[in-house]
């Protein structure tokens, strides 16, 4: 029996647009009800949807793609630890004064939308870069 190092089936991709697709919709309907642009509802639905989108297999799934993908991933993080360092302390805290203040910082499900935003983008990017080096 062959093992996969990405748990989810090539269909998954499409459940993953939905719940995309659904937390666009509830960002927007709550935008509708209350007046107010809750990131964390959009975020939720792109977290969620991104885990399926970029942890299933692809329809070539061997070991050059998995490797395409760790490297994405593992770039991804460390960038979107930078974005959400900077963001944290330029534009929350700029203000911030010792003892007076609490620090503040984007959501979880924020910084899980950021870092699967990039490693899905550079996923996709290395692997057109790949497909356009091989045809050559």
């Amino acid at each position: 029996m062959k093992q996969h190092s990405f748990p989810y089936s090539h269909w998954t991709k499409f459940l993953g647009l939905l719940i995309m697709a659904a937390g666009v919709f509830s960002f927007f309907q709550q935008h509708h009800k209350k007046g107010v642009f809750d990131l964390n509802e959009l975020a939720i639905g792109f977290s969620w949807g991104l885990v399926f989108v970029f942890f299933s297999k692809e329809k070539t799934d061997d070991e050059m793609i998995q490797g395409l993908k760790f490297k994405a991933l593992a770039r991804a993080i460390i960038v979107a630890f930078f974005i959400t360092h900077l963001y944290n302390y330029l534009f929350l805290n700029w203000r911030f004064e010792r003892g007076q203040d609490t620090i503040l910082s984007i959501s979880a499900y924020q910084f899980m939308a950021l870092t699967l935003i990039l490693a899905t983008g550079s996923f996709y990017y290395l692997k057109h870069q790949l497909t356009l080096n091989e045809e050559q």
